[in-house]
């Protein structure tokens, strides 16, 4: 027992814990191939100068991924820019979101410009229709997008809420950002302050990007049963994914 840096997480109820474990029960059988059929997607904050906070935990090394020895995570303070990315097998696709908001309409664009083009890709080497993954936000369940997933035969493959270790895309954002601060370590300090801080990453971020190949995207979706079994022994709550 000694003083740890608390992991963060999204902070998870019973009822959440208890639909992730659903899902993972669900998906037990799955191959390492079966999630090669599905398409990733996700949207996500880049920010830059943040300001960093820390929690400190007593625990056990054992006790690392327990609930009461994760930090829930905490909006930062720095300059961002939202973007949205998605992979399936080792292909991807991503785009900084350079409008004020996401509505139903801007993600439908989303959907008809960039996401029927890969899961048609996808498709054609599969020899089988993929499935699209999204996450559970509002816009994503609007009326006129399941009219179009409709029209399109689009499979929408339900995913569980707070739920980033079962969507191995969050690992790609990890990656991006790690790649975007070795490679542009002073993007904060553009000058212009920070509407000239989000015009520069709008425009490197697709680079970084384009530099992940299949050594980025194949080891994730292939590791998905193993994420499926650690959310089944840790009952729904946190892992180590």
């Amino acid at each position: 027992m000694r003083k740890w840096l608390a992991r963060e997480r999204p902070k998870l109820t019973a009822e959440r814990a208890k639909k992730r474990l659903e899902w993972a029960k669900e998906h037990q059988n799955w191959t390492a191939e079966d999630f090669r059929k599905v398409l990733w997607s996700d949207e996500c904050s880049i920010e830059k100068s943040a300001t960093a906070t820390q929690t400190w935990v007593w625990r056990l090394p054992s006790e690392k991924w327990d609930k009461d020895c994760i930090a829930p995570k905490k909006k930062g303070n720095g300059t961002s820019l939202m973007v949205w990315g998605c992979f399936g097998g080792n292909r991807g696709t991503f785009v900084p979101l350079v409008v004020h908001s996401v509505d139903a309409f801007v993600y439908r664009r989303l959907c008809k410009f960039l996401v029927l083009p890969v899961l048609a890709h996808m498709e054609k080497v599969l020899g089988t229709k993929p499935y699209y993954q999204q996450d559970n936000a509002p816009v994503h369940k609007a009326r006129i997008l399941k009219a179009f997933f409709k029209r399109h035969k689009i499979q929408v493959a339900e995913h569980p809420p707070y739920s980033p270790d079962l969507n191995p895309i969050e690992h790609v954002w990890v990656i991006l950002k790690r790649r975007l601060a070795q490679r542009y370590p002073d993007l904060a300090t553009t000058p212009g302050g920070p509407e000239a801080v989000r015009a520069r990453m709008a425009e490197v971020l697709p680079v970084v990007w384009d530099s992940l190949g299949p050594e980025v995207f194949e080891p994730l979706w292939r590791s998905m049963p193993d994420w499926v079994t650690a959310v089944i022994r840790s009952k729904g709550w946190y892992t180590c994914y």
